[in-house]
């Protein structure tokens, strides 16, 4: 690789990793906000916080990171083009398809780690985030409890304490409403919050247990040393299925035939394929941008109109992989068009890069309409300066 390939390869590479962290920041921050309220409700920790929305960090990246080759490419060669640098090194005999070598190489890097994000890293953190999903869910703290307050879980149990002293609460007050058969009213002196397999539990000491009957109205009363009493806010809901972005490839192609797998079974194939297309855009969506930008002569005013032209084709392109991916849900056979849209544009590029005249056909097919749109144009101007009622 000759030095201005690896100057090309540096500048692309450095401007990747930029936009690549800067969009996977903005998308993790604007995510994370839906976790807010497990640190205001349930007395999350700032540590378990940043772990819960750092597993959704590779299914960012599997986005961003095609996009921000894209990015990358144009700005890199919008710059050189501003620059004369291409101009530079293209008197020095280096070709178009040399000058996508560095833009070929990067996409093949871009596609080894989104395969492997795609078809290990994604589903592996998918798993433990709805794991720990599920533990902060079922999490009680006693953080959750103010002193001198009476604190409610749910509309029928109600919790008060007189005082917090680390993790001991003093003076507690429990009114139990949840059994419809009966009313249950617990004091104590002291107690702990800890958990077990069921669930939150309270261990009390010193205290009394009211327990009345709503058909009988009569009250029975247990005085005790130390009682335990669970909470059972929810009950952990076994998980009968993964989720599809849980699962790992030969899952998704391969479904079993339990009745959930069977009714859901074309949306399962289809996410397999989609794990295997995706990454292809690492490839497809630099290779557009640098034909678009290579496209044409320079331009003293600018290249806006390339770009502009080069993003509408990547928009369009993306916007057909969603279309496609939701349609190839439905009915399978649409699945070799998904991949159609990724891999023509990768062929395609690399056959127009590969011929040396490229350029010089798409400028005559330029100049072909100009004088085509200048003939109508002067046709216009002619039959429009012509006097009224001349032959």
């Amino acid at each position: 690789m000759s030095k201005a390939q690896l100057y090309i390869l540096r500048q692309v590479g450095v401007a990747t990793l930029f936009i690549v962290g800067t969009l996977t920041a903005v998308i993790w921050l604007t995510q994370s906000m839906r976790f807010i309220k497990f640190i205001l409700n349930r007395g999350l920790s700032l540590e378990t916080f940043l772990e819960l929305t750092m597993l959704l960090l590779p299914s960012f990246m599997l986005v961003t990171l095609p996009i921000a080759l894209y990015l990358a490419t144009m700005f890199t060669f919008n710059k050189m083009l501003n620059d004369r640098e291409l101009v530079v090194m293209r008197s020095s005999g280096l070709s178009d398809l040399g000058l996508a070598k560095p833009i070929v190489l990067l996409g093949v890097i871009g596609m080894l780690i989104c395969y492997f994000i795609s078809l290990y890293l994604m589903p592996v953190s998918f798993r433990q985030f709805r794991n720990l999903q599920d533990d902060v869910r079922n999490n009680f703290s006693v953080g959750l409890i103010q002193e001198g307050a009476f604190n409610n879980f749910g509309s029928n149990l109600t919790i008060y304490v007189r005082q917090r002293v680390g993790d001991e609460l003093r003076g507690v007050l429990v009114q139990d409403n949840r059994d419809p058969t009966k009313t249950t009213t617990m004091m104590a002196e002291r107690g702990t919050v800890s958990s077990s397999e069921s669930g939150p539990r309270v261990l009390m000491g010193r205290g009394n247990r009211q327990e009345r009957d709503r058909t009988t109205g009569k009250i029975s009363t247990l005085y005790f040393e130390r009682y335990s009493f669970d909470f059972a806010l929810g009950k952990r809901r076994k998980r009968i299925y993964l989720q599809p972005n849980e699962r790992f490839l030969g899952q998704l192609l391969d479904p079993g035939n339990s009745d959930h797998e069977r009714q859901y079974r074309n949306k399962l194939i289809a996410e397999g394929h989609n794990r295997l297309i995706a990454p292809l855009y690492a490839m497809a969506l630099p290779l557009l941008g640098l034909l678009t930008m290579l496209a044409g002569q320079f331009n003293k005013r600018g290249q806006v109109l390339r770009i502009v032209v080069g993003l509408g084709l990547a928009g369009g392109m993306q916007g057909a992989a969603i279309g496609l991916y939701s349609a190839s849900a439905k009915l399978n056979v649409l699945i070799p068009l998904a991949y159609a849209n990724a891999i023509v544009p990768i062929v395609g590029c690399l056959v127009l890069l590969g011929k040396p005249d490229w350029r010089n056909a798409l400028a005559a097919m330029f100049q072909r309409t100009r004088p085509m749109a200048s003939m109508s144009a002067g046709s216009d101007a002619a039959s429009g300066s012509r006097p009224k009622g001349a032959v």
